[in-house]
């Protein structure tokens, strides 16, 4: 079992940098988005973890070249590099509008052009962000992107890769139970610092079409059925993080919640 430390939260204090690093995160998913071949199940939208913070993988440019973005929530800079050895800093901190500007300033001073609509990344408000919030928002979700690989390695059915959602800010894959079920298409399982409906960071597990026989399931301690705006089972990283080995727990919380939904659909 892997070693993972999951660093305290307290959704009070982490809301208004999450909700910066969220509006940074869109942007460049969505120049991601604009430029990165189509995948299946909207894959070229999403980023992906790297060592200290959120990427977007290689992106082809006209000239037949590549280059990244990256947000580095530890160094909080927006870094671009590209396979031609020119590289970009932007820092972090700043408002949508002048964030973006910068950006895609230095995308153009690249010979990088992205055809998005600028107006949607234009508002001049003042975002609260804090280092060490940022730094442990995203160490939250880089130990949850370990878990989430460990326990897709041990599936036998199809799965998508881990990655990280920019217009909702979960880290998410994806289960695939195969033509043989007829009832259910795919399972998923996140996390994510807190939405509208769970105002706190929580993991949560669904599946599509819903179906009702799963609120009956027996779940972890701590765990619970969720009902509104949308079905699925909703575990808080609070309550997780206060065991004696969080990565087990979790990893036995998704094993054991995957079982019994499978069993429900046969």
């Amino acid at each position: 079992m892997i070693t993972i430390k999951l660093p305290l939260l307290d959704y009070d204090q982490i809301h208004q940098t999450t909700d910066a690093i969220h509006q940074y995160s869109k942007l460049i998913g969505t120049i991601r988005a604009t430029m990165t071949p189509a995948q299946k199940d909207f894959w070229h939208i999403s980023l992906h973890t790297g060592p200290q913070g959120f990427r977007t993988t290689p992106i082809p440019n006209e000239e037949g070249n590549t280059f990244e973005i990256s947000l580095n929530l530890i160094s909080h800079l927006a870094n671009i590099s590209s396979s031609t050895g020119n590289v970009r800093s932007i820092p972090l901190g700043q408002s949508v509008s002048a964030f973006s500007n910068k950006l895609l300033s230095a995308l153009e001073n690249m010979n990088i052009k992205p055809d998005i609509d600028i107006e949607k990344f234009q508002d001049k408000s003042e975002l609260v962000y804090d280092q060490n919030t940022a730094s442990d928002i995203f160490r939250s979700y880089s130990a949850v992107d370990m878990i989430f690989k460990t326990f897709k390695g041990t599936l036998k059915q199809e799965t998508s890769p881990v990655q990280l959602w920019p217009h909702h800010m979960d880290i998410a894959f994806v289960c695939y139970p195969g033509d043989g079920n007829k009832k259910i298409d795919q399972i998923g399982f996140g996390y994510l610092t807190g939405d509208e409906i769970v105002e706190e960071p929580y993991f949560y597990i669904t599946a599509y079409p819903e179906l009702e026989k799963i609120s009956d399931i027996t779940l972890a301690k701590g765990a619970y059925w969720n009902p509104d705006g949308w079905q699925g089972v909703v575990l808080k990283y609070k309550d997780l993080i206060t065991t004696d080995n969080p990565a087990e727990t979790l990893i036995n919380h998704l094993q054991n919640t995957y079982d019994q939904i499978m069993e429900s659909t046969k």
